[in-house]
């Protein structure tokens, strides 16, 4: 029989294994998976180390663990992943000082493989954007249109692109709480990606309440601390949203039938004056399924 932090320590490493990503006991402690309770750091490097249930459906590397029936990448990968994420923040951060300058950008925050330091050469820059109520198209407009001019997006027609910046995640100040766009037969990856954003400024508290308004991913990964950032320190530009359906009108336009022909038909894709949500390649019900699955095989 095992324990409920076993069992919650072999959920973590499950997964982890869905995007073959070796962890150290800190960071199994730090993304502990439905814990019953809040465990010590102590506590799960106690476990890790005289439990023989685990001992028989987990192994350890270099003090990096993963499932015993898989073999994890190399180490040395994950290194390469963290130096060209390191390459990839420096462009990042000076593009914050641009986002920045625009009142109607609340927060700009750093999501998916870049949040986990762990990109390669064709990873794209994911951004999640907070913006001011009223506001979100013409802050998309104005953010967004210098990136396209310089063809530095995803899908460009450049063969030489590096590091596009992707803008496919934007939200109303007023409309933080995410738990609508959840898949309703499990949605552990859109945890992770609440949990794991990385704030590049913040200028009015809108990450804290992102968190506060997400109170169900807290429940699954309580271990995780919010990340602060800094707030800009000079005065930033501020635009009428008097126009604001021009700028609906202007984008709606060149939304590619790829976008138009799924938006608003499920989570995948949400296109409205709080939300701007553009996944049509969403892979979180193939996630969550290789997730149970693996973990349905390694506790038989």
């Amino acid at each position: 029989m095992s324990t409920s932090l076993e069992q919650s320590i072999l959920k973590t490493l499950c997964w982890f294994s869905v995007t073959d990503y070796p962890v150290t006991g800190f960071e199994i402690w730090k993304w502990l998976l439905e814990p019953d309770r809040v465990y010590d750091l102590s506590e799960v490097y106690r476990v890790l180390e005289l439990s023989e249930w685990l001992r028989f459906r987990m192994m350890s590397i270099d003090g990096h663990y993963s499932l015993r029936q898989e073999v994890p990448s190399s180490l040395s990968v994950r290194q390469e992943h963290y130096l060209d994420a390191t390459r990839k923040y420096k462009k990042l951060r000076r593009a914050a000082r641009f986002f920045s300058l625009f009142e109607s950008v609340r927060a700009v925050a750093a999501v998916n493989s870049i949040a986990w330091w762990n990109t390669n050469a064709s990873s794209d820059i994911d951004l999640f954007i907070i913006t001011k109520p009223g506001s979100i198209w013409s802050a998309r407009f104005w953010i967004v249109a210098p990136f396209i001019l310089f063809g530095i997006r995803p899908h460009t027609e450049s063969a030489n692109v590096q590091d596009p910046f992707c803008f496919s995640f934007f939200a109303s100040r007023s409309a933080l709480k995410m738990e609508p766009l959840r898949l309703k037969e499990g949605d552990h990856y859109f945890a992770f990606w609440a949990k794991s954003i990385v704030p590049l400024f913040d200028r009015d508290g809108s990450i804290e309440s992102f968190h506060r308004a997400n109170g169900w991913a807290h429940t699954q990964l309580p271990n995780v601390s919010i990340r602060h950032s800094s707030v800009p320190s000079f005065a930033p530009v501020r635009h009428s949203g008097l126009f604001e359906s021009f700028y609906r009108s202007v984008q709606q336009k060149r939304f590619p039938n790829s976008i138009r022909s799924i938006a608003n038909k499920d989570s995948r894709v949400v296109i409205t004056d709080d939300i701007l949500k553009f996944h049509d390649l969403d892979r979180r019900a193939e996630f969550q399924k290789k997730y149970e699955e693996t973990f349905k095989r390694v506790c038989a």
